[in-house]
């Protein structure tokens, strides 16, 4: 949930102004903002040319924070098809917790993500006053104003300290506030729903129906008339949850302590939304992407990107439909640049008032003031980038906690011995002498996720290259080759030196070499097998110099015999409609790889031919990679040794599905999809199979995580004293 001004600023830190769909700015509104003494916002933007229609959107759509944010908003939306659209803005006005309240919710919602996403991680903890109404964009401004008028007519909250009560259900978990809070602000909500139907000419009405505490974010009739909530006042903890959730959010709903006295300073935000994506699911880009075809969507990281789930339902290949938040324009996109966020992480946020005291934490806008200077935003508790990568560390880490514990309490002496991974490793039973607990081993699954501890069977290994260049610094190659096409290194986690190859530095351009952290992740890899007891004796590798690379290190780390050679396999190529608007680059040969120092086998022939020229399906890429999977398993059955395919995030669940197949004597599979997963497989994921009979086990070594960093500015320095 933040505000234009803080998105708008980071993305100018990345080049936003750069995009290739905005025209030159010939209007500065830099001398005139601040100097045009008594002018309104919109009378600012319609002097400088903006019609007036467009000028209040801008205006709603940036919560009347400034006229530059203002003017900013009408040129990255330049190309908005919609921008002239009478569409008025929904509106949802909200009492949010703070203090210790908040903090205990906020670990809430930190663990209950592990169990899956459910409808309440799309929005901070809160109580609904008025449900999501709709209001015209030139009425906006008072109705922020409108919530300062609500409370000195109603007063400041009780002083008595908050109770809350649980309530849990199939379906529903939340907490009931106690009568005296919850008659306040029913009070607050019937006042601001008053002045709301005075702006708008519309009637008060009361939403009083328990099924309120199920959804009460999703109104599926939305009109101007403001329903303010005046039964079960309630905070959401989880809703739209599957089934198979239910015991493990129970479980935490049941670890709050709500036997403490609280006495939570009430925080009243009104909030708004663009009313044509209601229904949309909202996705964070993690990758930049600058568009070949015309109906692709440019990708700006720190953007989001509105799309229907149903995308992901009919998405033969990876690609979506989806529209920009930062620019209104609708395109097709990589679903695998973008990750999953709360869709209010896209909302306008038009005034916050704390209830503590009045105009303690009041964030104006610039219409309330008579100077019209900016007012700063207070930076709200849910805005934690302390707390970024914790949540994921968590979720990767909890079954290695106890993992480690077993090893380490039980004194085993071979880690391959302990279950690691789907369920719990093992029990705690109390101690009779002392009270301690003891881990004591759990009985060995039979369920089809174990880590396959008969040491005849064959592990079989998928692994994804590590961290790429062109993905972690745009476009690399004009600046780190000279006009003799040199290589240059311009920062540390660049290659030190990259090898001779046919046509070039601009076939780097589409056949991009690992960053050194890549190359780090895959000696990581081979180390953790190398630890674990796990050799490996055959290595077959997808022909994009990436994937050759992370064999290579992989090798490394797994301190291997200089007989076990890389075999390179174009059939392990990921999928070439991802490329063929770009055009593929050619291959490097085994000789150039082996010139280079790759330790490559200059024998092995290839299952299959890849050409770089033509398209394929969904279902061609599977097969080819289904091809040298089952080849080189059978192949190497004789000889015995465990394998390995180094390749793509596809890569993981080709593998899996290829290895089932492969004992299967059915003919009629369904088609391959690719996984909804695809996304969430980062650098050097590690999947594992074992055989006879074949089943999904737990690799036998951790997985990795790291946190990037941005590049640090020396001349920060200059400044100091």
């Amino acid at each position: 949930m933040y505000c234009f001004s803080k998105i708008f600023n980071n993305c100018k830190l990345i080049k936003l102004v750069n995009m290739a769909n905005l025209p030159p700015r010939k209007i500065s509104t830099s001398g005139k903002v601040s100097k045009q003494q008594g002018a309104t916002p919109l009378e600012i933007l319609l002097q400088m040319g903006f019609p007036r229609n467009r000028a209040l959107k801008a205006l709603a759509a940036t919560g009347h924070r400034s006229v530059q944010l203002a003017s900013d908003w009408l040129l990255t939306h330049v190309n908005d098809a919609y921008i002239d659209a009478e569409q008025p803005r929904e509106y949802i006005f909200y009492a949010n917790p703070t203090g210790q309240l908040l903090a205990q919710l906020q670990s809430f919602w930190q663990k209950s993500k592990a169990t899956a996403w459910n409808g309440a991680h799309n929005f901070p903890p809160h109580i609904t006053l008025v449900p999501f109404f709709k209001a015209k964009d030139d009425v906006c401004l008072q109705l922020a104003k409108s919530i300062k008028q609500t409370v000195e007519v109603v007063g400041q909250p009780p002083e008595t300290p908050l109770k809350l009560e649980s309530y849990i259900s199939q379906n529903f978990m939340g907490l009931f506030i106690s009568e005296e809070h919850s008659d306040y602000l029913k009070n607050i909500a019937l006042q601001y729903a008053k002045q709301v139907s005075a702006l708008v000419g519309a009637k008060v009405d009361t939403n009083q129906g328990l099924e309120g505490c199920i959804v009460t974010e999703e109104i599926s009739n939305k009109s101007s008339n403001a329903e303010a909530q005046t039964k079960s006042l309630h905070l959401t903890l989880a809703y739209h949850f599957d089934v198979s959730a239910f015991e493990a959010l129970k479980a935490l709903v049941d670890q709050l302590d709500l036997t403490e006295p609280l006495h939570p300073e009430w925080e009243l935000r009104l909030y708004s939304r663009d009313p044509r994506f209601s229904n949309h699911q909202v996705f964070r880009v993690m990758q930049g992407y600058a568009p070949v075809a015309s109906d692709e969507l440019e990708l700006v990281v720190g953007d989001y990107v509105y799309i229907e789930e149903k995308q992901f339902d009919t998405s033969p290949d990876g690609w979506v439909y989806g529209t920009s938040w930062l620019t209104g324009v609708s395109g097709y996109l990589p679903a695998v640049y973008t990750r999953r966020t709360p869709d209010s992480d896209v909302w306008t946020l038009h005034r916050a008032i704390s209830l503590k005291a009045p105009n303690n934490t009041d964030s104006k806008s610039e219409s309330d003031s008579a100077s019209n200077t900016e007012t700063e935003t207070a930076s709200y508790s849910h805005e934690d980038a302390e707390k970024l990568g914790y949540e994921k560390s968590e979720e990767t880490y909890q079954a290695w906690q106890k993992y480690w514990m077993a090893v380490t309490m039980n004194k085993i002496e071979n880690v391959l011995t302990v279950t690691q991974g789907g369920g719990a490793v093992g029990k705690s039973n109390p101690n009779p002498g002392s009270g301690d607990k003891t881990v004591v081993p759990c009985k060995k699954s039979e369920t089809s996720i174990t880590n396959g501890l008969n040491k005849s069977r064959r592990w079989i290994f998928a692994l994804r290259h590590g961290e790429r260049v062109d993905l972690t610094y745009g476009s690399w190659v004009p600046f780190c080759f000279d006009e003799n096409g040199t290589y240059v290194r311009k920062d540390l986690n660049m290659p030190l030196t990259l090898v001779e190859r046919a046509g070039g530095a601009e076939e780097y351009v589409r056949d991009c070499p690992l960053t050194r952290v890549g190359q780090l992740q895959a000696r990581l890899v081979g180390e953790g097998l190398r630890l674990a007891g796990v050799s490996v004796t055959h290595v077959y590798s997808s022909s994009a110099l990436r994937s050759v690379e992370t064999a290579h290190h992989f090798l490394k780390g797994l301190e291997a015999d200089p007989s076990v050679k890389i075999k390179v396999d174009p059939g392990l190529f990921e999928y070439k409609g991802w490329h063929l608007n770009k055009g593929l680059a050619k291959y490097m040969t085994p000789q150039e790889l082996h010139k280079g120092g790759y330790n490559v086998d200059l024998e092995y022939k290839p299952y299959t031919v890849v050409d770089t020229t033509c398209a394929e399906t969904i279902e061609d890429f599977y097969k080819r990679n289904e091809l040298v999977m089952h080849s080189a398993v059978r192949d190497t059955e004789e000889e015995g040794g465990n394998v390995i395919f180094i390749g793509h995030a596809s890569t993981l669940d080709t593998m899996a599905i290829a290895m089932r197949r492969l004992a299967d004597e059915r003919t009629d599979h369904p088609p391959y999809k690719v996984s909804k997963h695809l996304m969430r497989v980062p650098y050097c994921a590690l999947g594992a199979v074992k055989d006879k009979p074949w089943e999904v086990v737990s690799p036998p070594c951790p997985p990795s995580m790291n946190s990037s960093s941005g590049r640090f500015d020396w001349k920060v320095l200059l400044d100091l004293d």
